[in-house]
């Protein structure tokens, strides 16, 4: 309807969830409009991304379609490119071919989350897996079965190791309860599925650089002030990882990834194909542009209305937003916070556009806990500590609940009741299409193998960063720099050994195949170049 105020929210996560609701009587009375722009089709729900990637449940039960719980509101999926605050319009593009759209808005609403901080340390964008995004979570589900896999039929010891061998880099909430799952997975696959791997060969190694895991049940996490710990939970929590088979580093960092293992600030290093990153954060690149007045985090700051401060008709939850908590500091990055960030904004924008006015956030929330695997639990209920089986049931009850649809919550229940009759499931899924080129980028470190005769790749590296030197029997053969190129060829031309770097190296990889074929491709073009540039001085 012409004329009625318009209410964007940017972001299909849990705030918007919530707003919708809260919205759903005025838009349906022909008071107010909705849009919510978000990336995906569908919500995450990211207390379930351990139970996912290991197995327990399918990967799509973790999933609630936008257009099931976000209307009345109507649904925009596409990227943000650009929000002016000024002129009051959002300006997205769809993914097919980037054809833009401008949205214009009476009230916006902030609620874009995080995305991973990939600066931590070298190797970390390359090398490192991700959990915040869902084609993330299933790439990493698709890559542990993969590795079991290989594992199964490779006959190097050493190489054996290294596929086996698990590195999760964060012990906060979301690499304890990973870490936990991935130990009680790899006991069930190797026990029933994998019946050639050993149970003493597959290693889950927790890094965390604070004295213990899980500072959020210790009374050192640096949001909320005055939350009351649990050091109990965090004991049982971390004896039942070791009794998993978990190696815990506390006081230890990642200080590098490469393709074939991980460095660590001890100076240890942990030959290794997977290593998860579950550690450091950062705002949105678009939201980071705006220069809105922030935390330390890097978190906008809003009033105790949850405006943005500065702004009357611009609004921030979730995540991405340093909300006073009512007990002191700011409200931790957590989905029950998020919910109610998403309902209050609702409200408010509501009052604000009655002319009414605005209520104070004032929310606490009444659980926190993770499943550590096994199907047990840490947790807290209202300050009364939980843990155990009837902790994991209970943690798993209040998760349920949480979730934006009924059919979800059934499918989750039903997971539940089949996985230990039939098992988890192994399936590697494809999770998106092969493209003409598969282009990677990788770090390698001081004194590290690229590349083997023994072990010959199918890869071309082109050398974009360090020195690289070819050896036989110990000896140098050959140097190679930046803008040079090896692979399986250029070992056999010298001949060597291996490519070993001289420092640290950043290199570009390129199936040989399609190196062949990108070569062939850019060779007509030159030609075409050549022809049209001698029409052009004949004409």
């Amino acid at each position: 309807m012409a004329g009625t105020p318009h209410v964007l929210q940017l972001g299909g996560g849990y705030v918007a969830i919530t707003l919708s609701r809260a919205l759903r009587e005025p838009i349906r009375r022909g008071e107010l409009c909705g849009t919510v722009v978000s990336r995906e089709n569908f919500h995450a729900f990211h207390g379930f991304v351990g139970e996912m990637v290991t197995g327990r449940i399918g990967p799509g039960n973790m999933l609630s379609p936008a257009r099931r719980i976000f209307p009345p509101c109507a649904v925009h999926v596409a990227e943000i490119e650009e929000i002016d605050l000024t002129g009051n319009r959002v300006v997205t593009s769809r993914h097919l071919d980037g054809v833009r759209t401008t949205l214009e808005y009476d009230h916006l609403v902030i609620g874009l989350g995080t995305t991973e901080n990939l600066e931590i340390y070298p190797g970390l964008a390359e090398h490192a897996f991700k959990l915040k995004a869902y084609a993330d979570c299933l790439r990493l589900r698709n890559h542990l079965l993969e590795m079991f896999e290989l594992a199964e039929i490779e006959s190097d010891p050493e190489e054996r190791r290294r596929l086996l061998t698990f590195v999760v880099a964060g012990g906060g909430y979301s690499g304890t309860e990973l870490a936990g799952e991935l130990a009680d997975f790899a006991r069930l696959l190797t026990s029933r599925e994998y019946s050639r791997i050993g149970p003493d060969e597959w290693r889950v190694v927790l890094v965390h650089h604070g004295a213990t895991i899980m500072p959020e049940f210790h009374g050192t996490s640096s949001y909320e002030r005055g939350a009351r710990a649990h050091p109990r939970l965090v004991a049982y929590a971390t004896r039942h990882a070791r009794a998993l088979g978990v190696e815990l580093l506390t006081e230890t960092s990642v200080a590098a990834a490469t393709p074939n293992e991980v460095f660590l600030s001890n100076g240890m290093h942990v030959p290794t194909r997977t290593i998860v990153s579950t550690c450091g954060t950062r705002p949105q690149p678009v939201l980071e542009a705006l220069g809105l007045p922030s935390d330390e985090h890097g978190r906008v700051l809003t009033d105790r209305y949850l405006r943005v401060e500065g702004f009357e008709n611009v609004w921030a939850g979730g995540d991405c937003a340093a909300v006073a908590h009512p007990h002191g500091g700011t409200c931790p990055p957590v989905g029950l916070y998020a919910l109610k960030h998403g309902a209050r904004i609702g409200s408010n924008i509501r009052r604000a556009a009655g002319g009414l006015e605005l209520e104070p956030y004032d929310y606490s929330a009444f659980a926190a806990g993770i499943s550590i695997g096994g199907r047990n639990a840490v947790g807290e209920v209202r300050g009364i500590p939980l843990r155990g089986k009837a902790g994991w049931i209970l943690w798993r009850a209040i998760l349920v609940y949480f979730l934006p649809t009924w059919d979800r919550r059934l499918r989750l229940l039903a997971d539940w009741v089949i996985w230990p009759l039939v098992g988890r499931d192994i399936v590697e899924l494809e999770h998106a299409p092969r493209s003409d080129y598969e282009v990677r980028h990788e770090v390698f470190d001081a004194g590290e193998t690229l590349a083997h005769v023994e072990r010959p790749v199918r890869y071309i590296h082109v050398i974009l960063e360090g020195d690289v030197e070819l050896v036989r029997n110990d000896e140098v053969v050959g140097a190679l720099n930046a803008g040079s190129h090896f692979g399986r060829k250029v070992l056999e031309l010298h001949p060597a050994d291996e490519a070993r770097a001289v420092t640290r190296v950043r290199t570009l990889s390129l199936r040989e195949d399609q190196a062949e074929k990108l070569h062939d491709l850019l060779a007509s073009a030159g030609r075409l170049r050549a022809r049209t540039a001698s029409f052009e001085v004949e004409a």
